[in-house]
């Protein structure tokens, strides 16, 4: 449904009659997109740290990371 938006968005765009609607139309689309992919990259940089905390290191790892 999401690409429906972003194809009439499109029309509307290019046509003469709704551009205004079409252009508002792709604003949206592309800006959720933006949004969803900077909240998974946030998401998984959370993730990330969280699991890399020194308890899951040997002595010997330990010691070399002093």
């Amino acid at each position: 449904m999401r690409k429906f938006w972003l194809y009439f968005g499109i029309i509307l765009a290019s046509s003469g009659i709704g551009t205004g609607l079409g252009i508002l139309l792709v604003i949206f689309y592309f800006w959720d997109d933006i949004k969803s992919s900077i909240f998974c990259i946030h998401e998984n940089d959370t993730e990330t740290n969280s699991s890399s905390s020194a308890s899951y290191y040997d002595d010997q790892t330990l010691d070399e990371m002093k």
